[in-house]
């Protein structure tokens, strides 16, 4: 996959949820970043086997197909893909033991703080 990224940001935003997928790919569009979108796991591991290499993945972890677990051990399993940072994204309350357990650079519960979202996304996507 070939996504001329003019010196901005590429972020791959993995979420089952059209309209919270859509809503965080506007939000981020608007602040200058590039945005590829996969509806779950299996989509986004085609993209980086096409040679998508986002600066940042943003991945929930309850989805069909291939959820965000399965995602990651995906993921971990490639030397190149496992050095790109991810963000866990959930609604549930113990995300962070999830993050310890998945591992990741950081995590967001959903909904997120609109601040704390792109200062998570710039800090993570450097």
């Amino acid at each position: 996959m070939n996504i001329a990224k003019q010196n901005k940001k590429l972020v791959l935003i993995i979420e089952d949820d059209v309209p919270i997928r859509k809503t965080f790919s506007e939000i981020l569009e608007t602040e200058g970043y590039c945005v590829v979108e996969a509806g779950h796991g299996q989509e986004a591991v085609a993209h980086l086997e096409a040679g998508l290499r986002p600066d940042l993945i943003l991945l929930d972890l309850m989805m069909p197909v291939m959820d965000g677990f399965a995602f990651r051990r995906e993921q971990l399993k490639n030397e190149v893909w496992a050095l790109i940072p991810v963000v866990i994204l959930s609604a549930d309350g113990h995300v962070k033991e999830k993050l310890e357990k998945i591992g990741g650079a950081a995590y967001l519960r959903k909904p997120p703080d609109l601040d704390d979202f792109l200062r998570t996304v710039a800090t993570h996507a450097a």
